[in-house]
């Protein structure tokens, strides 16, 4: 286990979790297939990526439920309250999902330089990112797809952005604001601003770590919240929220141990986010897990830790293969997911563009998983 995954709290085993299919399903079948390289993948998709259109306050942290097993839990088993009303509209004239990403890498390393070799920083156009970002959200799920399929770039800014898109998902379903939204996002962009203090070659170390490698490490949020202190002085909520992301409801978290209704609700919610990204990237002693084997993993394994409506919006919210999300089949046939299934959402509709020895076809097919249960999902690819 490397020490970021210490950090945010994801208490993931080495060994890949079974995969389950929902009971309402047949259990697909791996057909047989031949190995695809990645790099083949890469240098064979087209580089325009597909389009498609995805058609109040916070309450108070409430107790959450005892700890489930995995062999026994259930994803529908937190679904017994209606989803939230749908956000009101918003104005369309944003820039492309993809320009609020690369703005928003763009924009972190340059403040992680600063940070690396002590220099003042301001947070710039961060505000108006976060604005965007969860703009963007309410207009379809792109950002999502970018997310859960990129893995690329500096791990500290990837995760950054990561959670900030993960954490508006998470928010929207919880009722909040377009204004909260807003606030949502750009706490999560800077919530780990204290790791760009420590060694980065610690960051990497994987396998056993000194008591005074951890207590630096846990000591992250609070330099990350002086630092936002000085740097945006007016904004002292931010610090807030960044000294209590790694808290947790029953009082597990650090820096100060706090409970329940002690934290705030944004807090829990970028920390949950957090985690999501930590399970959907690849270590270096695991393979990065499936959407649905990581909502299905933090619900088990996290569920005492966050506020039960914020798991309730992450299942209401968070589609397991939005529609743009580029997938490997089990038989060995590459393609782009063209929509979900409401009932069966595990097995979407998928357009396959590369066969089974990564050549691209003259005329994609479509292939319904849902009428072919001996095919499945086996990893999403990252297309750019």
């Amino acid at each position: 286990m490397r020490l970021t995954d210490l950090i945010r709290g994801a208490k993931i085993p080495p060994e890949e979790p079974e995969k389950e299919s929902p009971a309402s399903e047949t259990p697909p079948a791996p057909a047989p297939s031949q190995p695809i390289q990645l790099r083949t993948l890469k240098e064979r998709v087209q580089r325009e990526a597909p389009t498609s259109e995805v058609p109040s306050q916070p309450s108070v942290p409430t107790s959450t439920a005892s700890p489930v097993p995995p062999s026994s839990v259930s994803l529908a088993g937190v679904l017994e309250e209606p989803a939230p009303p749908p956000q009101a509209p918003v104005s369309s004239a944003v820039p492309p999902a993809a320009d609020w990403y690369i703005k928003a890498e763009t924009a972190l390393l340059a403040i992680a330089k600063s940070i690396r070799t002590q220099q003042p920083f301001s947070l710039g156009d961060l505000p108006q990112i976060a604005s965007g970002i969860a703009t963007s959200l309410a207009q379809d799920d792109m950002l999502l797809v970018r997310a859960i399929s990129h893995q690329s770039g500096p791990s500290l800014v990837g995760n950054l952005v990561h959670t900030a898109i993960f954490a508006v998902k998470i928010g929207m379903g919880m009722g909040y604001r377009s204004d909260e939204l807003s606030r949502l996002a750009l706490a999560a962009l800077v919530h780990d601003f204290g790791m760009f203090l420590l060694p980065e070659r610690m960051l990497d170390e994987a396998g056993r770590w000194s008591k005074d490698q951890i207590d630096l490490l846990r000591s992250h949020p609070i330099q990350g919240a002086e630092l936002l202190r000085r740097a945006a002085p007016d904004e002292l909520w931010l610090s807030e929220i960044v000294m209590q992301e790694h808290e947790r409801v029953d009082g597990t978290g650090y820096p100060k141990g706090l409970k329940g209704p002690q934290i705030h609700e944004m807090a829990l919610v970028i920390g949950m986010a957090d985690v999501l990204d930590a399970m959907l990237r690849t270590r270096l002693n695991r393979k990065a897990l499936l959407p649905h084997e990581a909502v299905r993993l933090l619900l088990a394994r996290e569920r005492p830790g966050f506020p039960t409506r914020a798991f309730k919006s992450l299942l209401n919210q968070f589609s397991l293969f939005p529609a743009g999300t580029w997938v490997k089949l089990s038989s060995g046939d590459v393609g782009v997911v063209v929509q979900s299934t409401p009932r069966f959402p595990l097995r979407p509709i998928v357009k396959v563009m590369l066969d089974q020895a990564g050549l691209r076809l003259r005329e994609p097919r479509e292939i319904d998983l849902c009428k072919t249960p001996l095919i499945s999902v086996l990893e999403i690819v990252d297309r750019l």
